[in-house]
């Protein structure tokens, strides 16, 4: 099995972006990437131990910060 993805949002100079590693399944962690050219900085890591909490918070996340 793989690790779980889910990508927010990839429009603009944001890259938000939703993880769930098999090697810790209670940690959903949520990185914010800035896009510089060919590249991507992390600027922002949110840690979460339930899936809705950061589906939820994604959301605002993205809808706040387009």
């Amino acid at each position: 099995m793989n690790n779980y993805e889910k990508v927010f949002s990839d429009s603009g100079k944001k890259k938000v972006v939703l993880i769930n590693r098999l090697s810790d399944p209670g940690m959903w962690i949520l990185y914010v990437y800035k896009k510089i050219l060919f590249f991507k900085k992390k600027i922002n890591t949110y840690w979460f131990s339930n899936k809705d909490q950061a589906e939820l918070f994604a959301l605002e996340y993205v809808k706040n910060n387009s």
